[in-house]
């Protein structure tokens, strides 16, 4: 997971339980407990001014608060192509010159480490913050030239779930969680044959929506019902194939084009068909 340091995991799960053996039992979705200001952290915090301190170390023992969220470190730190980083109990940080220094935290933290951590998303730019409507949490990542800019975003209903890509772009250019499509409900994946990807959401009224993406059809939004009827056929394995619209209104309805057909809903008996062109 990590360039050159395969065995980074593996020496991280030693420390980890090496500390867990005098200290409270913590896990990744957590914050951690107990007082993690012994005497001699408090000197290293004293001293964290010092030049001999890295940037991480610097904001870590200055940061009463910090500490308690990560918890003590279970690994040293890390230098890589211009990229420091460090795990903690509960988490992670990083430091890059362009980036600064952020945490990663709790579900965000578990997530990030599920894909891959900065191999797969990139440095964070951002620490854990709240969301406008106070619901949830996110970090913002760098991202790869890969996948481009990446984001985790959480809820206590959605859990964290990433998105990046055409996915994370079309959400952000139609407001984020505060649009149409609500929360992620689903990190952006591969659909199956690799022709594209796709991230799936609660949508308006929670009552589902998609977007996806191929590169001939480019990033359109599946909701509700038509949803509903387009993932029963088969999604994009369908005869329809990809979205080549968003949906949109109609006499007595909604309608949504794709590759090879179009599916409508009629407001009166609330159903949608499906329709070859």
């Amino acid at each position: 997971m990590f360039s050159g340091n395969g065995s980074i995991f593996r020496r991280a799960a030693a420390a980890a339980a090496t500390l867990l053996a005098a200290t409270l039992s913590l896990g990744l979705s957590g914050t951690a407990s107990g007082d993690v200001d012994t005497p001699r952290e408090q000197q290293r915090a004293q001293r964290a001014s010092s030049a001999e301190f890295t940037p991480i170390e610097h904001r870590y023992w200055n940061d009463p608060k910090l500490r308690e969220t990560l918890g003590h470190p279970v690994d040293t730190e890390y230098h890589v192509d211009g990229i420091s980083y460090q795990q903690f109990q509960n988490g992670w940080m990083y430091h890059t010159d362009d980036t600064g220094t952020h945490e990663v935290h709790g579900a965000i933290a578990a997530r990030y480490t599920e894909v891959g951590t900065h191999e797969t998303y990139g440095v964070p730019t951002t620490d854990e913050l709240k969301t406008p409507d106070g619901k949830g949490r996110y970090n913002h990542f760098v991202g790869t030239d890969a996948i481009g800019v990446a984001s985790i975003y959480w809820t206590p209903k959605t859990g964290a779930q990433g998105v990046w890509g055409p996915p994370r772009q079309f959400w952000a250019k139609h407001g984020y969680e505060r649009g149409f499509l609500d929360y992620p409900t689903s990190t952006t994946t591969d659909t199956p044959g690799g022709k594209g990807v796709y991230t799936h959401f609660r949508g308006a009224d929670h009552l589902g929506a998609s977007v996806y993406w191929s590169e001939s059809a480019g990033p359109h939004s599946v909701q509700g019902t038509i949803r509903d009827l387009w993932l029963e056929l088969g999604a994009e394995k369908s005869w329809l194939g990809f979205p080549t619209s968003n949906e949109y209104g109609i006499e007595n309805g909604r309608r949504s084009d794709f590759q090879n057909g179009y599916i409508t809903w009629n407001a009166k008996t609330g159903k949608a068909e499906a329709h070859r062109y």
